[in-house]
C-alpha cells in the first residue's frame, strides 16, 4: 500500500509517520504527491490568538470516502513547536482510529523507546502521580493502564536518578563483547559467531585492554567515579577462562573503585557457564549475573538458533548458586517463532521454580538485520492479541515471584505494540539499567558496538557516539576512539567539543 502523508509544514509530515506506521507497518510512506496512492493524508497545525490546534484529513482514492479530525484547543504553553507535533499526531492518530475501527495498541501516539522521561520531567515540575496519569491519557491517548505503569515505575526509579551535582562526578560503563556461539534468529545486536569470527577474539581483547585503561586513567584524572559496570555483547563468557580472567582483571583494576555498587556479566547463553568462569566472575567483583534462556521450551530454543536446553539453563544457575551469586538476573523474550500461550505459561513456571531476583521480560522485535525478518515466511509469529496474552502471564509469574516492574522501554518494529519491562524483587534493582533507559548519567561504551552518552547535568542534554560494531573495524580504528571519547569527556566537563561525531 502506497500512502501520502502531506503538510504545509513538511516538520509535521515526518512527525506524523511514526504514528501512521503504527496501522500500517509494512505500507510505504511517502511525503509528496503521488498517483498511485491508496490513501492521502493532511495534517496541520493552527495558532488562534493563545491556543494550538492539531488537525488531520484522509482521502481513499479507491472509495473516495473522505474524514477529517482535529484536537481539542490547548493553551500555549513551553516550546511550541513540540506542542504542535503532538497535536497533529494526536489528530491523526483518532483519524486513523476512526478509519480503521480500533486502536493499534495501548500506548497512544507515544512511540518513543523511553517513555518513563516524559514522567520524569512533569515529577521535575513537581506534578502529583494523578495528574501524570490524566496527562498521559488526555494527551497521548494512552490506555489508562499503561498510563498507571509508566508513573509507578517512575517513581520507584526517583531515588536512584542522580541529582546535577552527583551527575558531573558518577558515570556508568558498558563493556561489549561482541562474540557469541552462534548467531540467534531473531538478533540484531554486534554478535559475531566464534565459530566464522574467532580469530579475531584476541586481537580484539588487546584493543579493548587499551581502551579500557585510558578511558579509566582519564576518570581519574578528571575526579569521575564509576557506579555501575555492565558487560554485555554479544556473550561475554562465550570467551574462554583466560581470556575472560584478564578482561575481568582489567575492569577491577582500572575502573571500579570505591563508589561501584554494581558490576553485571551477561552469561547470556548457559552453554558457556563453566565453573572457572564463574570463579573468575566473583573473584574479579561481578555482583550480578545475568543467564538468559529466552525461552524454556525445547523446540522454541532448536527454532531460534540456540544450542542449550532447558536442562542446562537449570543446571547453569544452581552452579551459580552453589558458588555464592545472590543476585541473577533472567531473560526472555514474548513473541518467539511457534510460542503460544501456553509455552509462555511453561516458561514461566519454570523459571518461578529458580526463583531469579530479576526477570526482564522482552517483547520480540523484527529487526531488518535479523534471520527472522530474512525469513519471515519460515518463522511463524503469534499475533498482537497473543503477545498481549502472553505478556499478561508473564507479569503475574513477575508477580508471583515476590518482584515489580523497575524499569521499561519500547522498540521499534516489535510483533505487538507493547514494551520491554524489567521486573526485580525489593532491593535487587539494577541500577545500570534505570541510569541506561533514563537518561541523567552519562554511560561510557567500551568495546565493539558500544554506544556513549555524555550527559550535560546542567540541561540533561545528551551528545552520543558509537564504538564500531565489526571487530576488525574496532581494532584498527581504536586510538580514534579513544581519543575522541576523552574529547567528550572533557567537553562533558565545560570544554567546547569541535568536530566529533
Amino acid at each position: 500500500m502506497l500512502i501520502v502523508l502531506l503538510s504545509a509544514e513538511r516538520d509535521l509530515a515526518v512527525t506524523g509517520q511514526d504514528v501512521v506506521r503504527l496501522f500500517y507497518p509494512d505500507s510505504d510512506i511517502v511525503l509528496q504527491p503521488a498517483v498511485d496512492y491508496e490513501i492521502m493524508l493532511n495534517v496541520s497545525a493552527s495558532r488562534l490568538g493563545k491556543t494550538l490546534t492539531g488537525s488531520a484529513s484522509l482521502k481513499n482514492r479507491d472509495t473516495g470516502l473522505t474524514e477529517e479530525a482535529s484536537t481539542d484547543a490547548i493553551p500555549v504553553a513551553g516550546d511550541e513547536r513540540n506542542q504542535q507535533k503532538r497535536l497533529v499526531k494526536l489528530a491523526l492518530f483518532r483519524l486513523l482510529c476512526r478509519y480503521q475501527g480500533t486502536a493499534p495498541g495501548p500506548w497512544g501516539i507515544l512511540t518513543g523507546i523511553r517513555p518513563t522521561k516524559i514522567v520524569h520531567r512533569l515529577l521535575d515540575l513537581a506534578w502529583e502521580p494523578p495528574e501524570i496519569n490524566e496527562y498521559l491519557i488526555n494527551s497521548y491517548d494512552m490506555a489508562p493502564g499503561k498510563a498507571a505503569l509508566l508513573t509507578g515505575i517512575a517513581l520507584k526509579q526517583r531515588p536512584f536518578l542522580p541529582a546535577k551535582d552527583q551527575a558531573k562526578k558518577l558515570v556508568s560503563i558498558y563493556v561489549g563483547i561482541p562474540f557469541c556461539p552462534t548467531r540467534c534468529a531473531y538478533c540484531s545486536f554486534p554478535s559475531y559467531s566464534v565459530e566464522t569470527r574467532g580469530g579475531m577474539v584476541e586481537s580484539f581483547l588487546k584493543a579493548l585492554k587499551g581502551e579500557i585503561e585510558k578511558i579509566g586513567a582519564a576518570l581519574t584524572e578528571q575526579g569521575k567515579k564509576v557506579q555501575t559496570i555492565y558487560i554485555g555483547g554479544g556473550t561475554p563468557t562465550v570467551l574462554d577462562t583466560q581470556g575472560l580472567r584478564a578482561l575481568l582483571a582489567n575492569v577491577r583494576t582500572r575502573l571500579v573503585g570505591d563508589e561501584t555498587s554494581e558490576v553485571t556479566l551477561e552469561a547470556g547463553r548457559p552453554d558457556t557457564v563453566t565453573e572457572e568462569k564463574l570463579k573468575a566472575a566473583l573473584e574479579y567483583g561481578v555482583t550480578r549475573l545475568s543467564i538468559n534462556p529466552q525461552a524454556m521450551n525445547r523446540h522454541t530454543l532448536l527454532k531460534i538458533g540456540r544450542r542449550h536446553t532447558p536442562e542446562q539453563v537449570v543446571e547453569s544457575i544452581e552452579m551459580a548458586r552453589r558458588f555464592g551469586f545472590g543476585n541473577i538476573n533472567m531473560d526472555i523474550i514474548i513473541g518467539l517463532p511457534g510460542e503460544s500461550e501456553k509455552d509462555v505459561d511453561n516458561t514461566l513456571r519454570e523459571i518461578s521454580k529458580i526463583r531469579p531476583e530479576n526477570l526482564t521480560v522482552h517483547t520480540l522485535a523484527v529487526k531488518r538485520a535479523s534471520k527472522i525478518k530474512e525469513d519471515k515466511e519460515y518463522f511463524h509469529l503469534p499475533s498482537w492479541d497473543q503477545v498481549e496474552k502472553m505478556l499478561e502471564i508473564a507479569a503475574e509469574g513477575a508477580r508471583g515471584m515476590g518482584m515489580e516492574p523497575y524499569y521499561l522501554y519500547r522498540q521499534k518494529r516489535m510483533v505487538g505494540p507493547q514494551e520491554n519491562i524489567g521486573y526485580a524483587r525489593n532491593g535487587f534493582d539494577c541500577i545500570y539499567n534505570i541510569q541506561i533507559i533514563d537518561e541523567r548519567q552519562t554511560v561510557i561504551g567500551l568495546g565493539g558496538g558500544a554506544g556513549s552518552k555524555f550527559v550535560d547535568p546542567e540541561t540533561w542534554r545528551l551528545t552520543s557516539h558509537y564504538n564500531s560494531k565489526d571487530p576488525e573495524t574496532y581494532i584498527t580504528r581504536i586510538d580514534d576512539l579513544i581519543a575522541r571519547k576523552i574529547s567528550m569527556l572533557q567537553g562533558n566537563s565545560g570544554l567546547k567539543l569541535k568536530g566529533l561525531s
